[in-house]
């Protein structure tokens, strides 16, 4: 069953099942393994470099049109933006889901 964590606005749809990380700062973004899910503060130009390992963004702070949101639709990264808190609620390297369609990230909490 999954329980969903975190509600945000759908940039790039897409759903993807991967590991979060969680970047409080720019040298954060060197600890992003290919297909990771990058869980960020706020759009900004610095936070780009490390999209291209991303597997999914999902960002607490920042518009459609935000730097970083057009950068993930341009590299077809499923992208979920105002996603308040996500830093605080998703646990650092456990396995999410992010439906950035519905602009949900979810976590399996049972077996089903």
């Amino acid at each position: 069953m999954l329980k969903v964590l975190v509600r945000g606005v759908c940039v790039n749809p897409g759903v993807v099942v991967g590991k979060s990380r969680i970047i409080n700062c720019v040298e954060d973004l060197e600890r992003v393994k290919n297909g990771e899910i990058v869980v960020l503060p706020r759009s900004d130009p610095q936070y780009a470099l490390g999209l291209y390992k991303a597997g999914a963004v999902v960002c607490e702070v920042g518009g459609k049109l935000s730097h970083l949101c057009i950068v993930s639709m341009e590299m077809g990264i499923p992208c979920v933006t105002q996603a308040v808190r996500a830093r605080e609620l998703i646990p650092d390297e456990t396995m999410v889901c992010v439906d950035a369609t519905n602009g949900e990230i979810s976590i399996n909490i049972g077996n089903k």
